[in-house]
């Protein structure tokens, strides 16, 4: 009975509960769903269970036409919320914060803050700017807002026509192979004792996103010639145009096989099916897109192009003269991070300059394996060894200029240790899109002195602070709390006894976790 009454007690006045219903949260947090698993991969996946059952597109490998009509419905995520949170600190860049609906009130709703009284805000590609400048995310921020963009545990098979490898050796030859479900090095180059001999270059893995089909991008090809038995109307309502003044053929997004092989048929030249062979290789590897395989195929709007990555990795390092390195690019910077067992240390250094920009002793727990997090978000560059930030994130001051897509935006080396790369995973951050809303987007938004500014990390469809109309703003007095935990998460599970079947809601204890 004591405990009963303190329960009741804490829920009335110091917590309260919530349920997600929609998806403008996700993948940080979920509404209703459905868990499907890729055929091709077997990756599992939540999708969107509010608009009932449509084919979805695997968010791992991009297999399409995933039948889900007979997946079963989920609840969301329970929330936990602290109530006087706010009573004694006012609440932080980044937080996730449930509040009022400015249109209704007693309509409670879960975002991020992003926007704090006072300050001015603007999405600008992709970036949430304040008073002109980006803002930067902590590890623990970044650990529940990131998305997947590729899981090396979940390879469809080889005998799959559509897919080839993301992670490629650059060098036949190198020290570097695929052997079960890691990537290991060893060096074929022995260690040397003599300090004046010069070191060999880092042997290098790197990604390119390649993608089943679709796609907005351009590749190309010069071609010796047209062949004159292909007539140009074979080109007539397909992604490829011809350029005869340069003898240019031109692919909008990743060129079909079956187009392939009917085009080469008809042309019957050597020449250009062997060109036709390299733009088809060219035009399935893809910027990497802010697709969300979570979203409902009626809610597919325009993708834009993310480059803000994270490698995650378990790592394990032995050899007591050699490098371990991760490389990423967002395209103008870029970082490598190389792990120095030689000199028991480690370092982050700006490709551009060549200068070390941050280092620190290399952690003990490399030798026998630990989870290593690098991120190139927001112009920072951070590092992180078991949940732990190694030394303070780097972060560039240069204007955010575009540059050219980085194909390929991340990359592993090594020389003249052995190492072990295993649970590799590629993930990226939210793009907060310009399609939903005006408010902050077309031009910087100053908030009042009591105004907060928030947007949903499934930037697409969320409908927040963005596309609020008619006076409706977010001010201190709907605030109703900070999530702390998703509790009472379950997942539902048929049961059959003969021909009687039913469904029923069984604990799921995965899901439970803090909220950053």
């Amino acid at each position: 009975m004591a405990l009963l009454i303190l329960v009741l007690l804490f829920r009335s006045f110091l917590a309260g509960g919530y349920m997600i219903e929609t998806g403008s949260m996700a993948p940080c947090l979920l509404g209703y769903h459905r868990q499907a698993v890729c055929p091709a991969c077997q990756h599992s996946f939540p999708i969107d269970g509010t608009q009932g059952a449509g084919n979805a597109t695997c968010p791992n490998c991009g297999t399409g036409e995933i039948a889900t009509e007979d997946l079963l419905l989920n609840d969301g995520d329970h929330l936990l919320v602290s109530r006087p949170s706010y009573d004694f600190q006012p609440p932080r860049r980044w937080e996730v914060i449930v509040f009022g609906n400015p249109a209704k009130p007693r309509q409670a709703y879960v975002k991020r803050l992003v926007g704090l009284p006072g300050e001015t805000v603007h999405i600008w590609k992709g970036d949430l700017l304040v008073d002109g400048e980006i803002q930067t995310k902590l590890f623990d921020t970044q650990r529940s807002m990131r998305v997947l963009v590729h899981d090396q545990n979940s390879l469809p098979d080889e005998g799959d026509e559509g897919w080839l490898p993301r992670w490629v050796i650059e060098t036949p030859r190198s020290g570097w192979a695929w052997r079960g479900r890691s990537f290991v090095f060893a060096p074929k180059v022995q260690p040397t004792s003599s300090p004046e001999e010069i070191e060999p270059p880092l042997e290098w893995v790197s990604y390119r996103h390649w993608i089943r089909e679709g796609g907005s991008h351009q590749t190309s090809v010069t071609l010796v010639d047209w062949p004159a038995p292909l007539p140009p109307s074979a080109l007539f309502e397909t992604n490829l145009r011809y350029q005869s003044e340069n003898r240019v053929l031109i692919a909008q997004g990743a060129l079909s096989p079956e187009l392939r092989e009917r085009l080469s048929r008809e042309a019957g030249s050597v020449h250009f099916r062997h060109s036709l062979d390299s733009l088809f290789e060219a035009s399935h590897v893809s910027p990497i897109r802010d697709v969300c395989g979570y979203n409902h195929p009626l809610d597919r709007q325009e993708v834009y192009e993310v480059r803000d990555l994270m490698i995650s990795a378990w790592v394990t390092l032995r050899g007591e003269s050699g490098v371990f390195a991760m490389s990423l690019t967002d395209g103008v910077l870029e970082i490598r991070c190389e792990f120095d067992t030689a000199r028991q240390e480690v370092r982050m250094i700006d490709e551009s300059s060549g200068r070390v920009v941050q280092s620190a002793p290399l952690p003990d727990q490399l030798a026998s394996g630990a989870e290593v997090d690098f991120s190139l978000w927001d112009r920072q560059a951070l590092l992180a060894i078991d949940g732990r930030v190694l030394f303070p994130p780097h972060v560039d001051p240069r204007p955010a200029e575009a540059g050219r897509t980085p194909w390929h935006p991340a990359r592993l080396g090594a020389r003249r240790l052995r190492a072990q790369v295993q649970n590799l995973r590629l993930y990226r951050d939210v793009y907060y899109t310009e399609n939903v809303g005006e408010r902050g987007v077309t031009r910087p938004l100053t908030l009042g002195p009591d105004e907060f500014f928030v947007l949903g990390d499934n930037s697409s469809v969320s409908r927040d602070s963005r596309c609020w109309t008619d006076g409706l703003v977010l001010h201190r007095d709907l605030l109703l709390g900070k999530p702390l935990v998703v509790h009472l998460p379950s997942r539902r599970q048929r049961i059959q006894l003969g021909g009687w079947q039913t469904e029923i809601r069984i604990p799921d204890p995965s899901r439970i976790r803090y909220i950053h």
